[in-house]
């Protein structure tokens, strides 16, 4: 009777664990698709630092400085992240005025389940942490976490 008893809880188990990874899966699916219009922002905001560097010949220091080159800070709130939640560092242009190096965030509102969402500037690359969690290293980034490595 015990060893009934035991095949039947491992088999509860073991079919348990399917569905939990499926659910897991689908949870991840759909926090992906919350990011869409922050990967938008990103890559807006992106062409807008290229801008401002062309245009001003210097790096601008934060997203208000976007405006002047047409990137206003209340076009990036949505229902999950709020202009407050972009930001960008490491931005690094060749002598040329290339983009070489940058890295921009997105972090969703306090109250929001979303994901966080970072892009590599220079590669168009995306990767995600879970709300509160640290980044790990990216995609393309060979250096230390959270540290991105000079391309050039």
């Amino acid at each position: 009777m015990r060893t009934a008893v035991l095949f039947l809880t491992l088999l509860c188990l073991l079919a348990g664990c399917g569905g939990g990874n499926e659910n897991v899966a689908n949870a991840q699916d759909a926090l992906r698709e919350k990011a869409k219009p922050a990967e938008e922002n990103l890559t807006r905001i992106r062409d807008a630092v290229i801008k401002y560097r062309k245009e001003k010949g210097e790096v601008p220091m934060s997203i208000t400085h976007l405006e002047d080159v047409g990137l206003k800070e209340a076009s990036l709130a949505n229902e999950d992240y709020s202009e407050l939640g972009y930001g960008f560092y490491k931005i690094e242009f060749n002598d040329e005025g290339k983009l070489i190096q940058g890295w921009l965030i997105a972090t969703p509102m306090a109250d929001r389940d979303a994901l966080q969402v970072r892009m590599n500037a220079v590669t168009g690359e995306f990767d995600y942490a879970a709300k509160g969690e640290e980044f790990g290293a990216a995609p393309s980034d060979n250096g230390p976490v959270n540290k991105p490595a000079s391309n050039g």
